[in-house]
């Protein structure tokens, strides 16, 4: 592992713009296992960030005349480079992001699975009518320039799904990584330099002002944005100027409610792994949990068991399955929601309190006593975090998720799982589960509602929704 550390702290990381390493600022990096600098990243220019458009206008065209074999092909190329350097890119993501080594790699993996299966997808022509009057036909076509920006939980796989899904329908694109976690991307661009034609993947650095100048640049067709509902909504408002359309992956406050009945430890060890997957800092964690008043004291101790189970450390050492939290304002964050629920009135199981070490560190915390109405329970703390909520009346309860801003996903646990289908049918989310959570797959659509998104991501809804429809209506004779 040294040795991949030696080589990343060599590398000078680049843009990717028409092919080309580009690269006139630098911005420092910083690794979150000590608070420190590690590296730099580029950030684009006003010049860079036009010519990066400019470069996907000029190629899109004949990237949109490939069939679609051709584009899968050229994308299966780029997912073989990849999964050839995946230790490499497993270790600098480690860097940037904290997540320990072994959940790097997993998500290395993941994006290499995610290229492959999205460029699988197809939307072919088809007939709608054919009459003795008229041949009528639809057919989706590209959009043209995706503009896009990946968050900093999972830099790779979210910012790469964006990237298939646009390019395997035609569309050419410029995607910006968060500048707190840009290295991987940055390196994937620099290895579609050899693989993709000019133009038709470029990849920009920089910080909030380069992502307000790409999403409102007048020569994109389409944006494509994950992170706070806060900036998502100032990018619908910008994008409806443009009457272009958009697909936002916004914020989550995913409730898991436990039913009165199964293995309840079985149930708990998969609740606070997922709870506690990449420190909660994931849309999709679980970030309440709703338990029977019955059971209510069983499963406090049984979530705080687990809970103390989980090793904390520098995510390069295998022995840590927790790193630290990825950035000092999310860390930060993550202190203020604990200290508000102590206030009111919420008690610490286990956690509470910041690692004293360098770099930030949040041990997995849980709480009980606390209630719908405070903020631990009603908001997104994108954190280590798990609140315990008993209830008596499940209605009740599902009332109580549905009231919410959010509306990502949501599960059920349970031993019945019909009636288990039945209930997660009755949450007002894009996505319920039972029994899991936080099963991702790319062959199936993943919609976005109420705050927590527009549009589809993934299969051929997403692939769609960097599409256009068309309809050819022949008259077969005058």
């Amino acid at each position: 592992m040294q040795e991949l550390i030696d080589q990343i702290l060599k590398t000078c990381f680049t843009q990717s713009i028409d092919g080309a390493a580009i690269a006139t600022e630098y911005e420092d990096v910083i690794n979150p296992a000590t608070g420190a600098p590690f590296h730099q990243s580029p950030a684009a220019t006003p010049a860079e960030i036009d010519a990066a458009v400019a470069a996907a206008r000029r190629a899109q065209p004949a990237w949109a005349a490939l069939s679609w074999d051709e584009r899968e092909a050229y994308i299966g190329k780029l997912a073989d480079a990849i999964e050839a350097n995946v230790d490499y890119l497993s270790v600098l993501n480690t860097l940037e992001q904290g997540m320990n080594v072994a959940s790097s790699r997993g998500g290395v993996m993941g994006t290499v699975a995610s290229l492959r299966i999205i460029a699988s997808v197809r939307a072919p022509d088809s007939v709608l009518a054919d009459t003795d009057t008229n041949l009528i036909t639809q057919r989706w076509c590209p959009l043209g320039v995706v503009g896009a920006i990946a968050p900093w939980n999972a830099p790779l796989i979210l910012g790469m799904q964006k990237v298939v899904t646009a390019l395997i329908g035609g569309n050419t694109i410029v995607l910006k990584p968060s500048e707190l976690t840009p290295l991987c991307t940055l390196e994937v661009g620099r290895l579609a330099r050899d693989i993709l034609p000019a133009g038709v993947f470029n990849v920009i650095g920089g910080g909030r002002a380069v992502g307000a100048a790409l999403v409102s640049h007048k020569g994109l067709d389409k944006v494509s944005f994950t992170g706070s509902t806060a900036t998502g909504i100032h990018i619908a408002r910008q994008s409806s100027e443009f009457l272009r359309p958009i697909t936002l992956e916004l914020g989550g406050n995913d409730a898991a409610i436990l039913l009165s009945d199964g293995a309840i430890d079985k149930m708990i060890d998969a609740i606070v792994r997922i709870g506690l997957a990449n420190r909660g800092q994931f849309c999709a964690a679980i970030k309440r949990l709703y338990v029977p008043s019955a059971v209510y004291e069983q499963v406090c101790e049984a979530v705080t068991a687990a809970a103390a189970r989980i090793t904390i450390g520098d995510g390069l050492d295998p022995a840590n399955e927790m790193g630290p939290i990825q950035n000092k304002a999310q860390f930060d964050k993550i202190c203020g929601f604990v200290e508000d629920a102590k206030a009111a009135g919420g008690k610490v199981l286990i956690g509470g309190e910041p690692l004293d070490r360098e770099g930030y560190f949040y041990p997995p915390t849980v709480f009980a006593g606390l209630s719908d109405g405070t903020r631990l329970v009603d908001e997104e703390q994108f954190g280590p975090i798990i609140p315990i909520i008993p209830y008596d009346d499940l209605d009740d309860v599902i009332a109580k998720v549905n009231s919410g801003p959010y509306g990502l996903t949501g599960s059920i646990w349970t031993a019945d799982l019909p009636h288990g289908a039945k209930v997660a049918a009755r949450l007002n989310v894009g996505t319920g589960w039972v029994n899991q959570h936080g099963a991702f797959d790319p062959r199936y659509p993943f919609p976005l509602i109420k705050n927590s998104g527009m549009g589809t991501d993934w299969a051929d809804h997403g692939v769609k929704g960097s599409m256009r429809l068309q309809v050819i209506n022949t008259l077969k004779a005058a």
